[in-house]
């Protein structure tokens, strides 16, 4: 138990790093800078996030689907590794856009992990406005992990 708690903290930490654009690549700082942590848990997270000049926007200065995309990825792969404790990579995602938010709107993020197949994690992440709470987006999003163990060994090739 003492374990999965540590590791836990470990990922808030993580998460409160990248919101504030000290940590993780290029799109992942940008994607994910002003994301604030309002509950951590197996399994489960919720962000809100002030869609901010930073990120992408259309031509009508809406929240572009694929930079909102990219943050409803990356979320998910907290949930992910809230469970295993290892890093994930993407390997099916479906995402219904109902209504774009314009930049300084706040939303919420609600992530949760669905399903369990083999390795694989389902989780379902959805982006709402904060006020109003309508539905923006919803993704399903299956989950792999990166390498087949905490030692990083690639898996092996099928080819």
């Amino acid at each position: 138990m003492e374990e999965s708690k540590a590791e836990l903290e470990r990922l808030e930490k993580w998460i409160r790093r990248l919101s504030k654009g000290e940590a993780g690549n290029e799109v992942g700082v940008e994607a994910n800078k002003g994301v604030t942590l309002v509950k951590l848990d197996k399994g489960f997270v919720l962000c809100d996030f002030i869609v901010h000049n930073g990120v992408v926007s259309d031509e009508s200065g809406k929240w572009h689907e694929g930079a909102m995309m990219t943050l409803m990825d990356g979320i998910s792969s907290w949930v992910a590794f809230s469970l295993t404790s290892l890093h994930h990579i993407t390997v099916s995602l479906s995402v219904s856009f109902y209504s774009k938010p314009y930049l300084q709107e706040v939303v919420e993020i609600e992530a949760k992990a669905t399903g369990k197949k083999g390795r694989m994690t389902s989780v379902t992440v959805e982006v709402r406005n904060k006020h109003h709470r309508q539905p923006l987006a919803l993704g399903v999003i299956w989950m792999a992990p990166a390498s087949p163990s905490n030692n990083n060994k690639p898996f092996p090739s099928k080819l």
